[in-house]
């Protein structure tokens, strides 16, 4: 993506001019590079100017994200449980080993467990009813009667009674309890507990309490452990999933009842109460919801035939045994070590994408208008993996974050995801200035894939825009700035082939060439107007890893080409086309520098520099100390240079969008 092209001075200038013609234009040919960009390595400039570009904002209305999992991905992945039972023929034990590596599974008489019921949090009052017999604040309450209890105080409370939900109360009589408690041993879903509120009814195993805790009225259910993991396991993980496979699916269903089991035994989160009913505990709907049950037999199946199992640390302790629907493919590690989980491939979730108008990110993080979104990830697997922290970039300020605040903020399915590059309008970024640089032009041209490059096309002594699409092998270019300036082509060289351009014979018009790293192979034009019988010149020179350049580099007013080993930061370059011509090398920059080459004092020939992030590293004689350092554009931005005025001079350019 190098070219070099001729330049006009005025006489009377401090060079040499035409013999004989006092006055009139002298013309040279000399190089100003463009170039086919890639990654760059990072080096340390001293940096004076100011950056001129600034970043634009978002270039369209929308941003993409894709993703891979649902939920926190912390410990066992409900879905790669799932996966694994169904599609490798895992037991339970083995999807419980595999996720939580270094506990144990042990077995362990456990006692009942107080879930706080949120739905009723700040409720002073609660309306039960049973088909069997009960007690509400040591009151007997018949068969098919129902109890309303008020909070009162500490140990004080009012209960009033009816023959049922929905029909007329009884006189208020104070109570010191707030405990509710079944009379007869529960046979059916009718003899259990049921909570009447908002037109619908809660249906719970074991007794209820309403106390107070944590500024708030609550409502606690005291249930045994196994029953109250029949109204989580369905909740948490399909009870279809049992009958998947021929059943492999329970294994499934039975790690989620060790992991469940473990969890909620390992919690003591209230003074009130050990657990809640909520995501943020476990998901737990009591027995039955408006008289339909929400346990299912193939869940309490897995429940029974893992009865007290639970998981240990080496010491003996129950451990919080997380989990989450889908991992994506790795877990989050944590308490656990993250691992790999082939099994999530049964997730619907497995991977996802999200469209969010860029404004919603601007207003959730308060950034203003808003210009890039860069994250950095663990590592474990694709896309660099979970999001370790997220920068939100806007035209006010910068907001870092967490992956997880960037996840929960935005309502992302977790903190998993890749943010796609928008792809803004193919642009060219021209500066007049090495030393105070700005944007002086700033022209759309081409589309995204083509590669950008600059050039004297018709010897007027001012460079301006070209692409080589190289899928098409065709350039296109432009004569002046001008948005009705003729659009030309010239097919030329193959896919994969890079672009140059030059004056290759030092007529005082610049050509295209391309440059083809499979077989280290210059070829070069000396017309724009290409036919069938143009002849191409042939030059041998470089690597299946080197970039061209191309310059005048001995001020004969001739173009000859160059290349840069990125690997090795050498450039190598020949004054002539002939064969074995002497290759001069020159070291500079650091490895994975892009190069450019230019005549930066305006002496009448070519020297090199270097692109790197958005700093350009200048020297003006081959082989000599940088001359200037020259902050233009932005980071992934592709350098060119030329004379954008008529100045004797080249300056830089950069590509964005491309």
């Amino acid at each position: 993506m190098f070219r070099t092209r001729p330049h006009s001075r005025t006489a009377g200038a401090s060079h040499s001019r035409t013999a004989g013609a006092p006055g009139v234009v002298a013309r040279r040919s000399r190089a100003a590079a463009a170039v086919l960009g890639a990654a760059l390595a990072c080096t340390t400039l001293a940096v004076v100017s100011p950056a001129p570009v600034a970043a634009a904002s978002w270039p369209n209305g929308n941003v993409d994200i894709t993703g891979h999992g649902h939920g926190h991905g912390r410990g066992m992945g409900q879905w790669g449980a799932f996966g694994y039972a169904t599609n490798y023929s895992w037991t339970h034990t083995q999807i419980l080993s595999h996720f939580y590596r270094g506990a144990t599974l042990a077995t362990r008489s456990l006692g009942a467990l107080t879930v706080d019921l949120s739905a009723f949090t700040g409720q002073s009052q609660v309306v039960v009813t049973s088909g069997s017999a009960f007690t509400a604040g040591g009151v007997a309450i018949p068969a098919g009667g129902a109890a309303l209890l008020r909070y009162v105080s500490t140990n004080s409370y009012q209960l009033a009674t009816s023959p049922g939900c929905g029909k007329p109360w009884s006189a208020v009589r104070p109570v010191t309890s707030g405990a509710i408690r079944s009379s007869v041993a529960p046979s059916s879903l009718s003899s259990l507990l049921s909570i009447c509120s908002g037109g619908s009814t809660r249906t719970y195993r074991g007794s209820l309490s309403l106390t107070y805790g944590g500024g708030a009225t609550r409502l606690v259910n005291l249930v045994a452990m196994d029953d109250y993991l029949r109204g989580v396991v369905p909740r948490e993980s399909p009870a279809y999933w049992g009958d998947v496979n021929g059943g492999k699916g329970m294994a499934a269903l039975q790690a989620q009842a060790v992991a469940a089991r473990s969890y909620s035994a390992a919690q003591n989160r209230y003074s009130w109460a050990r657990t809640c009913d909520t995501e943020s505990c476990q998901v737990y709907g009591g027995a039955a919801l408006n008289g339909v049950l929400i346990e299912d037999p193939r869940t309490n199946t897995a429940i029974s035939s893992t009865a007290g199992k639970v998981l240990t640390n080496s010491s003996g302790a129950i451990m919080s045994a997380e989990f989450s629907a889908s991992t994506g493919g790795w877990t989050a590690g944590g308490t656990f070590p993250a691992v790999q989980d082939l099994g999530d491939t049964a997730s619907p979730n497995h991977n996802w994408s999200t469209t969010i108008a860029a404004s919603t990110i601007s207003q959730a993080f308060g950034v203003g208008a808003l210009e890039s979104i860069s994250t950095t990830g663990n590592g474990l697997g694709a896309d660099g993996g979970r999001v370790l922290s997220a920068v939100i970039k806007g035209s006010s300020r910068s907001v870092t974050v967490t992956g997880n605040q960037f996840r929960s903020t935005l309502g992302l399915k977790s903190d998993w995801f890749k943010v796609a590059k928008p792809q803004g309008v193919p642009t060219m970024y021209l500066t007049n200035s090495l030393s105070t640089p700005n944007t002086d032009v700033a022209r759309a041209f081409g589309v995204p894939g083509d590669l950008p490059f600059s050039c004297d096309f018709n010897a007027d002594g001012v460079d301006t825009a070209g692409v080589y699409r190289s899928a098409t092998a065709t350039f296109y270019y432009r004569d002046s700035f001008a948005a009705d300036a003729p659009l030309r082509q010239v097919r030329l060289g193959a896919p994969g082939d890079r672009p140059v351009c030059g004056d290759w014979d030092g007529n005082g018009s610049d050509t295209v060439g391309v440059y083809r790293g499979s077989n280290s192979m210059f070829y070069l034009l000396n017309t724009n107007n290409r036919v069938s019988s143009s002849p191409l010149t042939q030059v041998l020179l470089g690597s299946s890893s080197a970039v061209p350049v191309a310059g005048d580099w001995n001020g004969d007013k001739a173009a000859t080409p160059g290349v840069y080993e990125p690997r090795t930061a050498t450039f190598y370059l020949v004054n002539t086309l002939q064969p074995g011509s002497p290759r001069l090398r020159y070291p500079f920059g650091s490895v994975g520098d892009i190069p450019v080459a230019g005549d930066w004092d305006g002496n009448g020939s070519d020297s090199y520099g270097v692109y790197q992030s958005n700093v350009f590293a200048l020297v003006n004689t081959l082989g000599g100390p940088v001359a200037a350092r020259t902050r233009f554009g932005l980071p992934g931005d592709r350098p060119f240079a030329g004379d954008w005025n008529r100045d004797g001079k080249d300056t830089v350019g950069v590509g964005r969008n491309y």
